[in-house]
């Protein structure tokens, strides 16, 4: 093909993974639009689609091709190394997963999901409001991770800990019901408190009839005190 461009010497090349997820188009389907294409490539077909490395240009080109068979189902993902690097190929590593399957693995199984609201965008569909869940209580989520951790034989001990922290959250909103309701007026405390009028009156009364009490006792010793006195020389010779 004429429109197809060379990689040049130390030209910059990129690697794009090409995940279907399609009820019309299979990874086969996929490769072999690429294949037509023309475009030089290096091309390897994977259980979910293609990986394809090769210049910028050329490999955008192929790109929206493949996506052109069912736009809303083929996606496209950057992949830092190109097809056959010995940093991922598992036939150096001695074969098993290749780093980042679980991810892209994860990522594909919500490719569905995308794709069917993509065609209902494009349809016009109205948008339904979302159905939020009830919010799950602290300790609801607390009780469940107790009974997860029960089943397991390895952290028994964690289960103990949260079953004796439940049991104390318990008790104390058990014992928090039960307390009287306290209302808006307060008692005031003993400091606050005023002595009562009659106690006041009678402290007073009596500090008055101690001082009355020990001023008659003063006078009635004077009044003694003089009575007792013996008459002088002078009055005894008058009365005489």
């Amino acid at each position: 093909m004429s429109s197809v461009k060379k990689p040049l010497s130390g030209q910059k090349e990129i690697t794009k993974i090409i995940a279907v997820s399609s009820d019309k188009v299979l990874p086969a389907d996929a490769a072999q639009a690429a294949y037509a294409s023309g475009y030089p490539l290096t091309l390897k077909e994977t259980c979910y689609g293609l990986v394809l490395t090769g210049t910028e240009e050329n490999v955008r080109a192929v790109v929206k091709l493949v996506q052109d068979l069912d736009k809303n189902h083929i996606f496209v993902k950057d992949r830092g190394f190109p097809t056959g690097d010995p940093r991922r190929c598992r036939a150096v590593r001695n074969g098993g997963q290749r780093p980042g399957f679980y991810t892209l693995h994860e990522e594909i199984s919500k490719m569905g999901i995308i794709g069917d609201a993509l065609d209902d965008y494009d349809a016009g569909v109205e948008k339904p409001d979302a159905e939020w869940p009830a919010r799950t209580r602290p300790s609801q989520m607390e009780e469940y991770i107790t009974a997860e951790l029960g089943k397991s034989k390895k952290k028994p001990e964690m289960a103990h800990l949260i079953a004796d922290r439940i049991a104390a959250e318990k008790a104390a909103r058990t014992k928090a019901k039960k307390a009287p309701v306290k209302t808006g007026v307060t008692k005031p405390s003993k400091k606050d408190e005023k002595p009562p009028a009659a106690e006041k009156t009678k402290s007073n009364v009596t500090a008055a009839e101690i001082q009355k009490s020990k001023a008659l006792a003063a006078g009635k010793t004077k009044s003694k005190i003089s009575g007792a006195e013996k008459p002088n020389k002078k009055t005894a010779a008058q009365k005489k």
